[in-house]
């Protein structure tokens, strides 16, 4: 069987996930690292045993050795290495959201409409066992369509300030937003028509970071589905959770009600208290959970020829719902139809 070989640009935080990901995939082969910081690029690929070493993606995409890679950057950076890699003729994987403006999202999708190798979007959500259980449950028709739903997305402070600064670049909409506006799509089949949102500046902005603190958007779709998100990012430190979710989906005959504090796993240390139930990451030696289900869909799609689940088409018309709030919340409120 062909073995695609695993290839991570940037691996930070997010990067260093998808290492452990694809070096426990026994289809692929780690051959390749690629970050513009020689020291971290060094400390993943000495880690993982990667010889092939690059601090310019374009060396990497020159690589005969590589057939697949997973592209992992600052939002606000996307477009041009996922269209050159796509026009070198490999499989893609790019870290979610696929762009901050439309153009961008629209060029990738022209790239990835041309090109010989998989493209995936990695909306790695979809992949955690209640929403995928959510799905088919309404794919069984018992619950009828999904009428309404609530959704509340968010991270605790250090995300923008400490782990990922380049933050600043972006806006919560696109960086967790799209978490959960992505479900809802999926959920109900439906596109998004018209948005009406607000935002507000103040916590971050004190601290020298000019975005929004969180926003609050109403969200209607094409069949009817009304929306309900809210996401902000400036949790307290002492917040239990990294990331606080909740989706809530009233339906004709049910709901599907998915909350991320029913924890199995509470953890009191000398210091602090945390819900944390495992939900990726090494379990007793061995990879698993929702990041390692998503990577490992994107490697059988590029080996079977199997159509991805959230695709090019998908990550277009994300973005074009997520840019319309953020321009509505910035003209506080203003409806804007698609």
């Amino acid at each position: 069987m062909t073995r695609p070989a695993g290839i991570v640009r940037g691996v930070g935080w997010h990067g260093a996930s998808h290492l452990q990901n694809f070096a426990a995939n026994p289809q692929t082969k780690l051959q390749a690292v690629c970050d513009i910081d020689e020291k971290r690029l060094t400390e993943q690929a000495d880690a993982y045993g990667v010889t092939l070493r690059f601090t310019d993606y374009r060396e990497l995409l020159g690589c005969g050795e590589v057939e697949a890679v997973v592209i992992v950057l600052p939002d606000h950076l996307h477009r041009d290495p996922a269209v050159a890699a796509l026009e070198a003729g490999k499989h893609v994987l790019l870290e979610k959201p696929m762009a901050l403006t439309v153009a961008d999202a629209e060029a990738i999708a022209e790239a990835a409409g041309h090109a010989r190798g998989c493209f995936m979007l990695n909306l790695s959500n979809r992949f955690i066992h209640s929403f995928a259980k959510g799905k088919e449950l309404l794919e069984g028709g018992e619950f009828g369509q999904v009428r309404y739903i609530f959704s509340r997305m968010a991270n605790r402070i250090e995300v923008p300030t400490e782990r990922l600064p380049w933050l600043k670049n972006s806006h919560p909409a696109h960086w967790i937003g799209v978490h959960r506006l992505d479900i809802a799509r999926w959920y109900t089949a439906q596109e998004v028509a018209r948005v009406r949102a607000v935002q507000r500046k103040g916590v971050l902005a004190r601290r020298g970071i000019d975005v929004p603190d969180f926003f609050q958007a109403t969200i209607e779709f094409d069949g009817g589905a009304v929306m309900s998100l809210e996401v902000n990012w400036i949790l307290p430190a002492s917040y239990p959770n990294l990331v606080d979710s909740r989706f809530y989906a009233l339906c004709d005959d049910g709901v599907i009600d998915v909350d991320r504090f029913r924890s199995e796993l509470m953890v009191a240390g000398p210091e602090g208290f945390e819900l944390n139930t495992p939900m990726t990451g090494s379990v007793l030696g061995v990879q698993s959970g929702f990041t390692f289900a998503a990577s490992r869909h994107f490697v059988h799609c590029c080996l079977s020829g199997l159509k991805p689940l959230v695709n090019a088409a998908d990550g277009v018309a994300l973005t074009r719902a997520l840019c319309a709030i953020v321009e509505s919340a910035e003209s506080d409120g203003k409806p804007i139809r698609l």
